[in-house]
């Protein structure tokens, strides 16, 4: 808990502010039951004569009471009573606000640190985890700590200080009261805190299980279309269903557990009542105690045993927030990723460069990148292709700072790559993928999301520099259309160009084009090729294009032949086809399919 007494620190006071709200609050409404006991003795068991009580608890009479002295003295009571209770409701009232204040801050302090350092984890975090796990993780911390905590003001606390008051007011009226109520109060937690222990295994299981399956759930939904066109809806239903029933079987069993403490617990207290009440007649048989003082520490009983008995509640809400927590401190304790102390400003990009850079996945055994160096510079446009496998798309996750090499060195404009911030190269790097990543909402959201401060000219001109004329002509609102659901139905074409357009509104020193039209049809691929070759014969950016397709390459100044990891030609288009290795090999096979 160490934790969560951590992200509590900063508010300090309003935790003693609402602690001392809770005090305020429980103290008053034990007043209650001790004004009603005063009032049951002097006005109930005695309501014609004056007089007090001796060191025997007898009634020893004064004198006697006038209507007028009775009405008045009732009154008086009364008026205490409601007294005592408008300032417990009102200390109530302000103790919930200052509560749920802390609660909200807490909650958003705890989500909005979890997202921060996650969203800066290194890139191989995310290939190892579900995306749905982390926000879980999230979301189970921030509501389980919220519910402790507002148990822990509302009720624990709220014990603990009718604990007090009671051990005060039994103490003076006889030493043998309060040992019957500590004793059944120490019991009553040991054998709670016992029978929790069995809660605390399942809510792990729980927590762990819930978390995979909001995994495995955001997984499914991002994954519809694939699911619904092959006819897997019934099997991913019952995939996930069986996740589900297996939570749904450990909360049955959690259930099970609570309903039993809640049983021994509503048994022993029942049973420890009747101790009380016995112990109390007992002294009034024997002088020591009147019936109001009965009265008042029988309503006593009722304000520690009946909250004791969500001990067993605040304990499960205990369990479910240390369980959380620890995956949090999981979540937390993974390294950000790294970044130098002493960071060299680069300025604009002008050149880049690979020095016998080697790379290895973590659960690969070979290299998937093998001693590779190249080198660009801005106006030049360089090409990689090789088969699948060969490296191409780790070459670029090393190229953007997502992967960081084993050996080797990433040069940009003469730093090396471990002494920049790489948030400093990336804002300067505009990229095209394959899968084209589009937000649902307007163009013009679509292009902001980029270069927030771009301007209605320059996404005009973005958007005219990506050929996207045709698509803005379509649209009845312009770059206001909404895209995706509800707005346009864009063809994969029109989702590349306006991905285009997107990486080319930030003015990018470095432009990436990664299968860029791999997943398009040869004709929009040959009118995407049209817009990239354009692009780069402006001379603008260094352009790197990763390709499977040859003829999107033609172009390039140079092209990087890579297989298992390492360059085994370089050279221009003509070039590699006169040395007839495997560049030629590829290109001859991809003429042979268009021609088939």
């Amino acid at each position: 808990m160490k934790l969560l007494l951590q992200y509590l620190k900063p508010y300090k006071w309003l935790i003693a502010l609402a602690l001392l709200l809770a005090a305020i609050n429980q103290s008053f409404s034990m007043l209650d039951p001790y004004f009603f006991g005063k009032l049951l003795d002097k006005y109930g068991m005695h309501p014609l004569n004056t007089g007090y009580f001796n060191e025997k608890k007898q009634f020893i009479v004064t004198g006697e009471r006038t209507e007028t002295e009775f009405i008045w003295g009732v009154l008086g009571f009364l008026g205490i009573l409601i007294s005592v209770a408008m300032i417990s409701r009102i200390a109530k009232a302000f103790q919930d606000y200052f509560s749920n204040v802390i609660v909200q801050k807490f909650g958003a302090k705890i989500f909005t640190d979890g997202l921060e350092h996650s969203m800066q984890m290194p890139y191989q975090e995310f290939e190892d985890q579900r995306s749905g796990e982390t926000l879980s993780i999230l979301s189970k911390v921030r509501t389980d700590t919220e519910k402790f905590i507002i148990a822990f003001i509302n009720v624990l606390f709220s014990i603990l200080v009718g604990i007090v008051f009671i051990s005060v007011y039994s103490f003076r009226l006889h030493w043998s009261i309060m040992p019957i109520y500590a004793g059944g109060i120490i019991f009553l937690s040991l054998l709670t805190s016992f029978l929790s222990k069995k809660i605390k295994v399942i809510q792990k299981a729980i927590v762990k299980e819930t978390t995979t399956l909001a995994g495995t759930t955001t997984e499914s939904l991002r994954n519809i279309e694939l699911v619904k066109s092959l006819g897997l809806t019934k099997q991913e239903i019952n995939r996930l269903n069986s996740n589900t029933y297996k939570i749904l079987g450990l909360e049955l069993r959690k259930v099970k557990s609570i309903r039993s403490l809640s049983f021994v617990q509503g048994t022993f207290v029942n049973l420890l009542r009747q101790i009380i009440m016995f112990t109390l007649l007992w002294l009034v048989f024997n002088g020591k105690l009147t019936a109001g003082e009965v009265m008042t520490l029988t309503f006593y009983s009722f304000f520690i045993f009946g909250p004791l008995q969500e001990i067993g509640n605040i304990i499960l809400s205990y369990r479910e927030a240390e369980a959380s927590l620890n995956n949090f401190h999981n979540l937390m304790m993974k390294p950000s990723e790294p970044k130098p102390l002493s960071p060299q400003h680069i300025g604009n990009i002008n050149t880049l460069a690979f020095d016998r850079i080697l790379f290895k996945h973590q659960t690969a055994q070979f290299n998937a990148l093998d001693g590779i160096s190249f080198e660009a510079k801005k106006g030049e446009t360089i090409a990689f292709v090789g088969p699948s496998g060969a490296g191409k798309s780790t070459l670029v996750k090393l190229l953007v700072g997502l992967y960081q090499p084993q050996e080797g060195n990433i040069i940009y404009n003469g730093v090396d790559g471990h002494d920049i911030n790489f948030d400093e190269l990336r804002n300067q790097i505009g990229f095209v993928t394959q899968d084209t990543q589009l937000f649902a909402g307007t163009i013009r959201e679509n292009l902001l999301f980029v270069c927030p401060g771009a301007t209605e000219n320059e996404m005009i001109e973005a958007l005219h520099k990506a050929s996207c004329d045709p698509l803005l002509a379509k649209a009845e609102n312009g770059i206001d259309s909404m895209i995706g659901e509800g707005g346009l139905k864009l063809s994969g074409g029109e989702k590349q160009r306006l991905s285009i357009a997107r990486a080319l509104i930030r003015k990018p020193q470095l432009l990436i084009f990664d299968e860029a039209t791999s997943a398009l049809d040869s004709i929009t691929e040959e009118e995407i090729t049209n817009t990239i070759r354009n692009i780069s014969a402006a001379k603008e950016q260094i352009t790197v294009m990763i390709a499977h397709r040859l003829s999107t390459i033609m172009h390039a100044d140079r092209i990087y032949v890579l297989e298992k990891g390492q360059v085994v030609e370089t050279g221009s288009h003509a070039e590699l086809l006169t040395e007839k290795g495997l560049y030629y090999a590829m290109w001859r096979q991809q003429i042979g399919e268009r021609k088939g």
